[in-house]
């Protein structure tokens, strides 16, 4: 059984890593069946608003292969919408391949309107081929009708006949891509780019993606094991090629089905490290 509290205190400054905002990415798996994880995923969202994170990201999973249990995105961030005030509110990814732009759009819009203008639409080519199947696509062609979907919803977000108007929204948009082709179409776009390889490949195309962009945004997404010290994640941080280009770090906590009080143990021990990390840098300082 969770817990529901109505009120409770936030932090009042949010969490930082390397002076970086932070945010947090689950894959809504787990044991219980679907609707005690439903409720746990809206509890830890809850979590990281009081404890200072900047975003909260929810994965698409639409068939069992990859263990999440979750389809439809946008209607479990409406859901946390009602329970939060603050936290930004993010898709990590759709598969925009899959989608019908234009409902998309209609309710990405009701979504960032509940929330007070607070939705980060992430969108992905997907590589679930199953996923495809029982869509009727050609997963071999999900790039090309991931950007013909992108440059719809950018189109409707943009059109006055959208109900409701988001006009805003279409300055908070994001790509989960590394490829060439995928960097520059958002970097012509203005979409964020979604990063999860630390390596010198991941890092040389943000530096492109920075050059080409002229608002050019980087989430970086990286993993932390259950139970591992949160340090472990800044010193990897320290050397991560990536660090350059990246506004916004992103945890997610592996593997993705770890249990609720696994997902609050991470969120806890990076709250914890952020907040002694700026007592370190002082004592050095001071030495």
């Amino acid at each position: 059984m969770i817990t529901i509290t109505e009120t409770r205190p936030q932090r009042e400054n949010g969490l930082t890593l390397a002076g970086l905002p932070v945010g947090y990415l689950v894959h809504v798996a787990g044991t219980g069946g679907p609707a005690h994880v439903y409720r746990e995923t809206v509890e830890l969202a809850i979590a990281a608003e009081e404890l200072g994170f900047a975003s909260f990201w929810v994965a698409q999973h639409r068939t069992p292969a990859a263990g999440g249990l979750l389809p439809s995105p946008l209607v479990m961030l409406a859901a946390i919408a009602a329970r939060t005030s603050k936290i930004r509110l993010g898709t990590a990814v759709i598969a925009a391949a899959l989608e019908n732009p234009v409902r998309l759009a209609e309710d990405a819009a009701v979504v960032d309107t509940l929330s007070g203008g607070r939705l980060e639409l992430g969108f992905g080519a997907g590589n679930d081929p199953a996923a495809s199947a029982r869509f009727g696509r050609d997963h071999a062609r999900r790039h090309d009708d991931c950007l013909a979907v992108i440059d719809q919803v950018c189109r409707a977000f943009e059109e006055t006949t959208l109900v409701p108007a988001v006009p805003d929204l279409r300055r908070r948009l994001w790509w989960a891509t590394g490829s060439p082709d995928g960097i520059d179409a958002a970097a012509a776009r203005g979409i964020g780019i979604l990063s999860g390889r630390p390596d010198d490949q991941a890092a040389a195309g943000l530096a492109r993606y920075r050059t080409a962009a002229t608002e050019g945004r980087v989430a970086a997404c990286r993993m932390l094991a259950a139970g591992e010290p949160a340090a472990s994640l800044l010193d990897r941080w320290d050397r991560d090629p990536a660090r350059a280009w990246a506004g916004e770090v992103v945890v997610q906590t592996q593997p993705s089905d770890t249990p609720f009080d696994g997902h609050l143990d991470t969120l806890q021990r990076l709250s914890a490290v952020a907040a002694a990390r700026p007592a370190v840098a002082a004592v050095s300082s001071a030495g």
